[in-house]
Parts: C-alpha cells; sequence; structure tokens
C-alpha cells in the first residue's frame, strides 16, 4: 500500500506527538513551520498530497496558506485545529475550504475520526473489518 502523504503546518511541537498517535498506517509527514515553508512544500509536491492538517493558534496564522492550498488543490481534504475563538476561527477556515474545524485540545481519537471523515476509511482499516 502507498503510504498517505500529509501536509502538516503547526508552530507547536506537541502537535507532532498528537500527529504520531493519529496515524496507524505509514504515512509520510510533509511538516512546515512557516507559511513559506508549506507554499513551498505545496508547489513542490501539492499533487502528492491526500490530507493537509492545519494547525492555527494565536502565534501561527495560515489563512492565506489555506486559501491558496484549497484554490491550486480543491479536492485536497483539510483539516483544520485552533485554540482561538473556535466559532470565529471555524467560520474562517470553512470560508477558506476547510472541510472540518476543530478546537483543541483534543484528543488522539477524536482527531482520527475527523481525518477519517474528510478522506474515508483507509485500505487497511476497510480490510480489517471484512476478516
Amino acid at each position: 500500500m502507498t503510504p498517505r502523504t500529509v501536509l502538516l503546518f503547526t508552530c507547536d511541537s506537541c502537535f507532532d506527538e498528537l500527529i504520531a498517535q493519529v496515524f496507524s498506517e505509514p504515512a509520510i509527514i510533509l511538516s512546515a513551520r512557516t507559511v513559506r515553508e508549506a507554499l513551498q512544500i505545496v508547489c513542490q509536491r501539492g499533487r502528492e498530497l491526500n490530507l493537509a492538517l492545519m494547525d492555527f493558534d494565536g502565534a501561527c496564522r495560515g489563512m492565506t496558506l489555506l486559501s491558496a492550498v484549497h484554490i491550486c488543490y480543491e479536492q485536497l481534504p483539510i483539516v483544520v485545529t485552533t485554540s482561538e475563538d473556535l466559532e470565529h476561527a471555524c467560520f474562517l477556515a470553512y470560508a477558506n475550504g476547510a472541510r472540518t474545524c476543530l478546537k483543541k485540545p483534543l484528543s488522539a481519537a477524536r482527531f482520527a475520526q475527523a481525518i477519517a471523515d474528510v478522506t474515508g476509511p483507509s485500505p487497511q482499516s476497510v480490510a480489517a473489518q471484512l476478516l
């Protein structure tokens, strides 16, 4: 099975730990700490991406990034997490192309479910259910 290629945009180093808990199957995580780094990844490897995870907080803004990624890759599922005012941040995220928006802190199980909701079940999980 080909591993899922994921863009991860976050300034929160603890968020990396959550990502490690969420992906049970192999995944290629392309991490970006700045909007510039994320845009470089999108420009160089955008067609390979299966998912984008964008973590927005007071120190790490990225609505322009979200909008740019959505315009270039409209079908790419984008999950946004935020520690800011949920209603306002989610309104902006949905308006700029996010498929879902979650308030931090969140559990690995809740995050994994949100990812599954926007990407569909992985082939491994479908095979496990059939056994």
